[in-house]
């Protein structure tokens, strides 16, 4: 790695690390604040809304299970770290608790009642008519109670394990004999939503169905108290790949215990019993700090299906409670031959405004053709019925040479991975399960074809995962070229993660833990000397995170040289930007919507002959040294014009984007034309329209979908 913080340093005072770096865990929570800003937009369509609820919940889990769980057990050491960590979870957990306090406030306040003005109600307990009582209770009797096992704690009994994020009940019973006894019952994990027959469109949540039918589960005893809740356990997975004899099989018994790793997070719904939830925090041992109290139904992804029960009422489909539909393209129009199609110029799609469905084709399409040789792949999360993965095993059952890379560590993807290994396996390709101590999150494709003129190499480089179902969610960008030099570099990329092959000297790709962070210094340097000496120096770059402090001193040290510097940056940033000082030309942007962006474009302006690369990696340190990360260097003009493109609009855009300013805070930027907003996903559609007809092609639109279903667990 580059000695960056010695280039930051150099002549100049040494600052506190609080003074140059914002706590990443603390952008991580500001963050996830601006999706919520999303649930509390009165412009958002309201389905739109409840979802944006679920998002955060849902987000808000995996950061628990991850960071909380690793400052956690962080902090339980001795030592200044350890004294750090527990100084950092307290300033987490009271941003969580304003979160969450906001999150709920939105849910009672506004959702809630608006859902209702629609036709959908959750009612409670207390408000259940007679026939709705009596239909839940054969409810209770024929499906729920056979499937609910109560659990007694007691001498002879311990205290059960919780499973991870399951709705539980903690119960208090009196016996005949006053003699006080606990016991712990949990919700199954159905359908959340019990529809009542008293009116169309009123439902019961399960865990109000389930709590009102205790006493049939105790006969002989009184309840004298109950406190519903929720563990959220560490979701990490330790394997020592050096000595693991079998990664798949090691990996399956890891996922087994990680559903019982040690508890994080305890949630109780607010008037649940005080005695039972110090029980509670005793028994899984947590202290205060690690209890959240929530004004509402415990876990709210359940709102992810809001919608498709609102289309179930006798009104039908409601449109005008959603996002307009999305107009995809099908670009290029015709791909019967995509084979001509690229070796007549690269092609650039960007997703969704352009239909991923070309790229499952072109897999498909590889399988079927008997000039196709061989396909190699990389696969780091696909989705539950992938037609690449079905498209893959076919062209191995025909005799092609398929060789996949799966990442059997993906994180929450891991038992999916594991099936796709196995049906791949079975099918006769050659499958890889990563690197040992790397993850490989690179996003390749290559498919050796014998051409008329002979053997050719098409590659597909993408900055998303081989999705047909997150590609309808998130903003990615695909590469299809045919290219010598790509082919070679991708060629000899495949090389060293499944053989034992030097690495090369790379003429297109910047390849991590190799090449990237040198790539990536070397640019941002060669930006500050050009402005020192009066040239052209700019640099823009959009991508999901920026946590790595070596990135940050670097541009530290460009911003201090006079290089103006525009981040497009999701999520997390560290870096503190328009401080006096210390980066008085960076200007950070975050960008939150209706689809997730998640494409990553890097763009340095070297002396009026720009450099631009698309990548799978962002600024952070385990893309750049602990993954396989590629990005590929676009020399086509056309393609080139377009990257540019899409930068200006989102940096243009007064809709959904948020300025961070120098006291770590983002303001929400506001049309600057009063009912002219620069809508930068409504100018994304008109600029996939018009790229369709320079091209030549004309606009031919798939079938409309919704950009958000039922069970879609989008992380903003």
């Amino acid at each position: 790695m580059a000695d960056a913080t010695s280039v930051f340093h150099r002549g100049a005072a040494i600052l506190p690390d609080t003074a140059r770096y914002q706590r990443r865990e603390l952008s991580w929570l500001a963050f996830n604040r601006r999706v919520l800003e999303e649930a509390l937009d009165k412009e958002v369509p309201l389905i739109e809304r409840a979802k944006f609820l679920a998002i955060v919940s849902s987000n808000l889990d995996e950061f628990v299970m991850v960071r909380v769980a690793e400052l956690s057990g962080l902090s339980r050491q001795k030592g200044k770290e350890a004294d750090l960590a527990r100084g950092l979870l307290a300033d987490i957990r009271d941003g969580m608790r304003g979160l969450l306090a906001d999150q709920y406030r939105c849910w009672r306040d506004e959702v809630v009642p608006e859902l209702a003005g629609q036709g959908l109600s959750i009612v409670l307990p207390q408000s259940w008519s007679a026939i709705d009582r009596e239909t839940l209770r054969v409810f209770w009797r024929d499906q729920l109670e056979p499937v609910v096992t109560p659990l007694a704690v007691d001498p002879t009994r311990p205290f059960p394990t919780i499973p991870n994020r399951s709705i539980t009940v903690a119960v208090q019973l009196v016996g005949e004999d006053g003699e006080t006894k606990n016991a712990i019952v949990t919700v199954p994990r159905e359908s959340r939503l019990v529809a009542l027959v008293s009116a169309p469109g009123t439902f019961a949540l399960l865990e109000d169905v389930l709590m009102h039918h205790l006493d049939a589960l105790f006969p002989g005893f009184r309840i004298a108290a109950r406190c519903l809740f929720r563990v959220t356990r560490d979701g990490s997975i330790e394997i020592d790949e050096e000595q693991a004899a079998d990664l798949l099989t090691e990996l399956e018994q890891e996922l087994f215990d990680r559903e019982r790793g040690d508890p994080v997070r305890l949630e109780v719904v607010e008037g649940g019993d005080p005695v039972l939830r110090e029980w509670l925090m005793q028994r899984l041992e947590l202290d205060e700090g690690g209890v959240s109290t929530v004004g509402g139904p415990l876990d709210l992804t359940f709102l992810f299906g809001v919608g498709e029960r609102i289309d179930q009422l006798p009104r039908g489909p409601r449109p005008d409670l959603r996002d307009p539909l999305l107009p995809v393209l099908q670009h290029p129009p015709v791909w019967d031959d995509p084979w001509a199609i690229i070796s007549g110029g690269d092609v650039l799609l960007h997703h969704p405004y352009e239909s991923f469905q070309r790229v499952v084709e072109l897999v498909e399409r590889a399988a079927e053709d008997p000039r196709v040789l061989a396909i190699k792949q990389t696969l780091y999360r696909v989705s539950g019925n992938s037609p690449i993965v079905k498209a893959l095993a076919r062209a191995a059952r025909m005799g092609k040479q398929v060789t996949v890379l799966i990442e059997l560590k993906a994180r929450f993807d891991e038992a999916a991975n594991i099936r796709w290994a196995r049906a791949l396996e079975d099918a006769g390709a050659h499958v890889v399960y990563g690197l040992v101590g790397y993850k490989v999150h690179a996003k390749l494709l290559m498919i050796v074809r014998r051409d008329e003129d002979g053997l050719r190499r098409y590659c597909h480089l993408g900055t998303g995962n081989y999705n047909d179902k997150t590609a309808r969610l998130y903003t990615d960008l695909s590469y299809m070229t045919c290219n010598e030099a790509v082919g070679r570099d991708v060629a000899a990329l495949f090389n060293m993660l499944t053989g034992y092959s030097r690495p090369p000297e790379f003429e297109r790709l910047w390849v991590s833990p190799l090449t990237m962070r040198s790539s990536m210094v070397g640019h941002i340097r060669a930006e500050a000397e050009h402005a020192r000496a009066g040239r052209p120096a700019r640099i823009t770059a959009k991508f999901n995170a920026l946590v790595d402090e070596g990135i940050c001193d670097e541009l530290y040290a460009a911003s201090k040289a006079g290089v103006e510097i525009d981040l497009i940056v999701r999520g997390m940033c560290i870096l503190r930007a328009g401080v006096k000082g210390l980066s008085p030309t960076i200007r950070v942007h975050s960008l939150i919507g209706r689809l997730l962006e998640h494409s990553r474009i890097y763009r340095f302006e070297n002396a009026g002959k720009p450099v631009y690369a698309i990548s799978s990696a962002d600024w952070m340190t385990r893309n750049l040294d602990r993954r396989v990360e590629s990005a590929v260097v676009i020399d086509d003009p056309r393609l080139i014009v377009r990257l540019q493109a899409i930068l200006d609009i989102c940096l243009e855009d007064d809709c959904g984007v948020r300025d961070l300013r120098p006291d770590g805070t983002y303001v929400r930027r506001r049309p600057a034309k009063p009912g002219r907003p620069l809508c930068a996903f409504a100018r994304l559609v008109e600029e996939s329209a018009a790229q369709a007809q320079n091209d030549g092609h004309g606009e031919s639109k798939a079938p409309e979908f919704r950009p958000r279903r039922k069970g879609d667990r989008r992380r903003h």
